[in-house]
């Protein structure tokens, strides 16, 4: 049998979805969620596929009340542990392993690619959006939207993992916009609204999303997959809102380095622009 742990915040939930679609997993771990509450140094996570139509079957590794399947799973579990080595880089050699319990955060455009038309489809809402986020998103369908996102929060303290992508960054992103756009829009996405108004300036028209909270922040995924254009972060938040825009004739923008050490990673599409 086939397992892919959970874990991390919707964004490397949604990858790991990916992948194990690819490898056609049995299931999926959430024992993660509970376990990282142990964890003082990592970010506590609940998980959010749900907010989703996909279904995946979940099951729990560490439980006392097991049923049939997690049993085998906990079986396999302890001496068939397959790491995703090197992280977030192509790895044919991952597809071909017939059995175990897969961990890592499988951030790769190629595994994504091989399964869009099924993530398309999976990767829509449940429910219909509330009256706010239909009023956005008829503005959004009425301009030459462009999303941009500002991942902050977390990132701030672990700068020497993930880094900051700077208002230089930004600025670039801007600019290639306004060489190939006509009448771009913004819509600015963040989980620091406060430090975008103060420091991103913009001579273009911009629209500031702050409606999306809490258990409703997968809205904001949603709203930038419905803009023309994308600039994302690098947050596999707003890669998400990129990868799943259906514009045939999108222009998307990412940081060309990724974390904040150089490593290599296959997260970027071949025909995203990189800065």
């Amino acid at each position: 049998m086939k397992v892919v742990k959970l874990m991390g915040g919707l964004g490397n939930q949604m990858f790991q979805y990916a992948f194990g679609q690819v490898i056609k997993a049995d299931a999926y771990d959430v024992s993660w969620f509970e376990d990282v509450k142990n964890y003082p140094t990592v970010t506590p996570r609940a998980y959010e596929l749900d907010f989703f139509k996909c279904s995946p079957h979940l099951t729990t590794l560490k439980t006392k009340k097991r049923n049939i399947l997690s049993k085998l799973l906990c079986q396999i579990s302890s001496d068939k542990i397959i790491k995703e080595k090197p992280a977030n880089v192509y790895n044919p050699k991952l597809l071909k392993i017939k059995k175990g319990v897969f961990k890592g955060y499988f951030q790769c455009a190629d595994y994504c690619a091989c399964v869009r038309s099924q993530l398309l489809a999976d990767f829509v809402p449940q429910n219909q959006p509330n009256d706010a986020n239909q009023e956005m998103l008829n503005n959004i369908q009425s301009t030459n939207s462009v999303s941009l996102h500002v991942r902050r929060g977390d990132y701030i303290q672990f700068q020497h993992v993930h880094g900051l992508c700077d208002l230089a960054y930004y600025q670039k992103a801007i600019d290639l916009i306004d060489s190939h756009v006509s009448n771009p829009h913004f819509f600015l996405f963040s989980d620091d609204i406060a430090w975008v108004e103060e420091n991103l300036k913009i001579k273009f028209p911009y629209t500031i999303v702050d409606i999306n909270h809490g258990k409703d922040s997968p809205w904001d995924i949603w709203l930038m997959k419905n803009c023309q254009h994308n600039i994302i972060a690098n947050s596999s938040f707003s890669w998400w809102g990129a990868w799943l825009n259906e514009n045939p004739n999108k222009m998307v923008i990412a940081p060309a380095t990724w974390f904040s050490d150089g490593s290599p990673t296959d997260i970027i599409p071949h025909d995203w622009y990189k800065i």
